[in-house]
């Protein structure tokens, strides 16, 4: 098929614009990667480079030596990221199971349900007072427990399991499987491609909120911190690392170190997105369409 030339224009110019997105988003990593692999001589006189310049782990080995506050909020973020996508998991898959089911009473109503909060939010003040409220702030549950609910999931699984023949949960029942067999071993399963999408996005989401920690965890908590809060308070706060770095503080460069928080606040994130991005696009396109 001959394209015209106004159809040639537009594939060039989108060619041109994909590339400049493309820059946009992979040069500030490019820029941090390098820095954090750069000695402090070389920051110094150079600033950020495209270039690794007299490369080093110094930085590195700073954060795992004299930040243990850091080391430990990674395993902070860890155990909340883990433990709320689990259970995301397990709410979003027992709830969507039930509306998307031609037989479950009140269907409309617990759809209004999840559609009324995305519509109109309570806003900060009383999310704060009702983590209050319920004795959670100041542990790691005033952020797990609301992680653990999102009514775009469900929607998103819900439309997902509807398009799954009901023969197949008949079948099953007439086997003597109630509804939760029926759910996780037939269900769950055949919508595993929806599923891993809700997993990459729950985990994701928590894995980088800082927000919540800082109105939750107060600085006496700072052993409760996740990873994100912690870089957060690095790229505010030179004072923090002078003092964390003791006698060495002339030899300590801010830019190297927040860049190297960066880089390992980030990688645990990146390992795990290849093994779920196979998923992502089905997911989200079948999950998104009701036919």
């Amino acid at each position: 098929m001959i394209k015209s030339k106004s159809e040639k224009a537009f594939d060039i110019f989108n060619v041109i614009l994909m590339i400049l997105l493309t820059l946009m988003f992979v040069l500030p990593v490019v820029y941090i990667v390098s820095t954090s692999f750069s000695s402090n001589v070389a920051i110094t006189k150079h600033g950020y480079s495209l270039l690794i310049r007299e490369f080093t782990f110094d930085w590195y080995k700073f954060i795992f030596s004299a930040q243990d506050l850091f080391v430990g909020s990674m395993f902070n973020s860890i155990f909340m990221t883990v433990t709320a996508t689990f259970f995301m998991v397990i709410v979003t898959s027992l709830y969507a199971y039930a509306v998307s089911r031609k037989q479950t009473q009140f269907k409309t109503f617990f759809v209004t349900l999840l559609i009324i909060p995305m519509l109109f939010a309570g806003g900060t003040i009383p999310y704060y007072l009702t983590i209050n409220d319920l004795g959670l702030m100041n542990t790691q549950w005033a952020i797990i427990l609301p992680s653990s609910v999102n009514a775009w999931y469900i929607i998103l699984v819900k439309n997902y399991f509807a398009g799954l023949p009901d023969s197949l949960c008949e079948a099953a029942q007439l086997e003597g499987a109630n509804n939760v067999q029926t759910l996780f071993k037939v269900v769950f399963p055949l919508g595993f491609p929806i599923v891993a999408t809700v997993i990459l996005y729950s985990a994701v989401a928590i894995w980088n909120d800082w927000f919540q920690a800082s109105l939750f965890l107060d600085s006496a908590h700072k052993n409760l911190w996740p990873v994100q809060a912690v870089v957060r308070e690095l790229n505010s706060s030179i004072e923090s690392l002078q003092s964390a770095a003791g006698s060495g503080s002339d030899r300590v460069n801010a830019e190297g170190v927040r860049s190297a928080a960066v880089v390992i606040s980030t990688l645990p994130i990146v390992i795990v997105y290849p093994f779920l991005q196979k998923y992502f696009i089905s997911g989200v396109l079948v999950g998104s369409v009701k036919e």
